[in-house]
C-alpha cells in the first residue's frame, strides 16, 4: 500500500487531530483558562479548583493513610468506581469533590470578609503561607522533582507555582480571619450567663503565663518524631531550665530560643482557659488550682510527648473566671460557624461548570 493511499490518508486524518488535541490537553492551557464554577462572585478555573480538591485529596490520604483499607478505599482503583458506604450512595470521587468544594467556600467566604474589613494580617498570620511552601521546597529536594513538574504531579496539569501560592494565600488569609473573629467576638452577659448555667464548664480562674516552646527534630529518614528527637529536645529543655534557674531574663532566653507556637512574639499568653493550653500546661496551672499545688511565680519545664513541643511556662498571675471565658469561646464559635453555613449554602455555594468540571480533579 502506497504512502498515499486513500486509506492511509484516512488514517492520517483521524489520529492527527487526536494527537495534537492530547498534547494540548496536557499542556495545561485549558486547565489554567476554562472555568470550573463559580462561587459567590468569583469564578475558579481548573487549576484553581484543582488546588482545593487536591489540598483536601492529599490532607485526606495523609490523615489516613493507616486505616485507608479499613475505611474501604483502595488507591489503586478509580474513585468513581468505588463507594464510601455498603449501601453505594456516594463514590469516593464524589466524597472528595464535595470536600474539596466546602473547603473552597469557606476560603472564598472568610477572604471576601477579611478583603470587606481592610483586614490587615500580621507576619505571625501568614506564617503558615510560607511554612507550607518551604516544605513543599523539601519534597521537591527529596523527591527530586524540578518545580513545575512537582506541582504537576501533586496538584494537575496546569498547576504552577503562580497559581498555587495565589490560593494558598488566599487560604492562609481566610483560616486567619475566621480565627481573628472567634478570638474577638464579645458575647452579651446574658448569652454567657445561660451557657454556664447550662453547661458545667469547671470553677477555675483563667491563666496569664509567659512561655518559651521548642519543637523537637524530626527524624531525617522517617521525617518522624522519634524517640532520640525527643531526647535530643529534653537536653535542651534542661538546659534552657537551667540557665533559667540561674537567673538569665526569661526574656533574653525566649527571644534566643522560642519558635513561638504558643502565645505572642513576646511569649505572653492572657486570660487563658484549659481550651486555649497544651494538655501537659492545662494539668499544671489549671488543674493545679484545685489542690492548690500552683501558685504566682512557679514555673514548669515539660515536653508534650504528643506533639514533640517542650514548653518552659512562667505563671504570672491568675485572671478572671475562666467560666465566662470559656462560655464566650464557645458561643463565639457557634456564632461564627452558624453565619459560615448559612453562606456556604446560600450566596457562596460552587455551582458548577459542566464542561470545565471534565478537566477537573485529574
Amino acid at each position: 500500500m502506497s504512502q498515499g493511499s486513500p486509506v492511509l490518508r484516512a488514517v492520517y486524518i483521524v489520529l492527527v487531530p487526536m494527537v495534537l488535541l492530547i498534547i494540548f490537553l496536557n499542556s495545561g492551557f485549558l486547565q489554567q483558562h476554562i472555568p470550573t464554577g463559580t462561587s459567590k462572585d468569583t469564578s475558579y478555573t481548573v487549576c484553581e479548583y484543582n488546588y482545593y480538591f487536591f489540598t483536601y485529596f492529599n490532607d485526606f490520604i495523609d490523615e489516613n493513610e493507616d486505616n485507608l483499607e479499613k475505611m474501604g478505599y483502595d488507591q489503586t482503583k478509580s474513585d468513581a468506581e468505588q463507594y464510601v458506604d455498603d449501601e453505594k450512595t456516594q463514590t469516593w470521587r464524589d466524597y472528595f469533590l464535595q470536600g474539596a468544594e466546602e473547603l473552597l467556600e469557606e476560603t472564598n467566604y472568610y477572604y471576601d470578609l477579611a478583603v470587606e474589613a481592610d483586614y490587615d494580617f500580621s507576619d505571625d498570620e501568614l506564617s503558615r503561607y510560607s511554612e507550607k511552601l518551604a516544605e513543599n521546597q523539601k519534597n521537591m529536594t527529596d523527591t527530586g522533582i524540578a518545580e513545575n513538574s512537582w506541582y504537576v504531579a501533586y496538584y494537575g496539569v496546569g498547576m504552577n507555582v503562580n497559581i498555587y501560592q495565589d490560593q494558598l494565600l488566599k487560604q492562609v488569609k481566610a483560616e486567619a480571619y475566621k480565627q481573628h473573629l472567634i478570638d474577638t467576638y464579645q458575647a452579651s452577659e446574658a448569652d454567657i450567663d445561660a451557657y454556664v448555667n447550662e453547661h458545667d464548664l469547671g470553677d477555675y480562674k483563667s491563666v496569664n503565663i509567659s512561655v518559651i516552646t521548642m519543637s523537637a527534630l524530626k527524624n531525617r529518614s522517617t521525617d518522624e518524631i522519634d524517640e532520640n528527637s525527643l531526647s535530643n529536645l529534653q537536653k535542651k529543655l534542661d538546659a534552657l531550665n537551667e540557665r533559667y534557674e540561674s537567673g538569665v531574663a526569661f526574656s533574653e532566653l525566649q527571644s534566643a530560643f522560642s519558635d513561638c507556637s504558643l502565645g505572642d512574639d513576646n511569649g505572653t499568653l492572657n486570660n487563658a482557659a484549659a481550651q486555649d493550653l497544651p494538655s501537659v500546661l492545662s494539668t499544671w496551672c489549671v488543674d493545679g488550682q484545685t489542690d492548690g499545688s500552683v501558685k504566682v511565680g512557679d514555673y514548669i519545664a515539660v515536653i508534650d510527648k504528643d506533639t514533640g513541643i517542650a514548653y518552659l511556662a512562667v505563671l504570672n498571675s491568675f485572671g478572671n473566671d475562666a467560666a465566662e471565658r470559656s462560655a464566650n469561646i464557645a458561643l463565639a464559635k457557634e456564632k461564627i460557624e452558624a453565619d459560615e453555613t448559612a453562606a456556604v449554602t446560600g450566596d457562596y455555594v460552587f455551582n458548577r461548570n459542566s464542561i470545565g468540571m471534565t478537566l477537573a480533579a485529574k
